[in-house]
């Protein structure tokens, strides 16, 4: 695990270096992220290379965000009569923040389900989405099949239910 730090806190620094080196305006521990995706995004690491580290600082997050909470609680004079506009920037972003996650969620679903669609009818990853209407139109019936399937085993718990009750 020692090893998987080592390479997550290597590209911090690389970021690091390039902010400082290149002058951007963007953070050094931006950049960093932006190499790991890409690096990731390449092939050249490996998920393997930093899957138990990654696991760790994720199920850990929480408690890294204690020393900002701190600092909140020591600067609480200097946030006196602002808490209405911190309170609607808040509100305003998490809106922003949902929605934009939901668009890109629906997104990659469709480029997903294309390459599933092509996947099952073609045998094969055309890469192009090409599929025909009437592919289509067959992938929906099984989804309307499963749907009403669902629905009626949901239905039949429901009566057990109230036959229980």
């Amino acid at each position: 695990m020692l090893k998987q730090f080592s390479i997550i806190l290597s590209i911090y620094f690389l970021g690091e270096l390039f902010q400082k080196a290149l002058e951007l305006p963007v953070p050094g521990n931006i950049l960093g992220m932006l190499i790991l995706f890409f690096g990731l995004l390449t092939g050249v690491i490996k998920l393997e290379m930093i899957d138990r580290i990654s696991d760790f600082l994720l199920d850990n997050l929480a408690f890294f965000f204690l020393p900002a909470g701190v600092s909140l609680i020591t600067c609480f004079a200097l946030l006196e009569g602002k808490w209405t506009a911190i309170l609607g920037v808040s509100i305003i972003s998490t809106v922003i923040i949902l929605g934009v996650t939901g668009l890109t969620v629906e997104f990659v679903k469709k480029i997903l389900q294309r390459k599933l669609i092509d996947t099952a009818f073609l045998g094969k990853e055309t890469g192009k989405g090409e599929i025909n209407k009437k592919e289509i139109q067959v992938h929906e019936r099984i989804q309307t099949h499963e749907r009403a399937q669902a629905h009626e085993r949901v239905q039949v718990r429901e009566r057990n239910t109230k036959k229980v009750s």
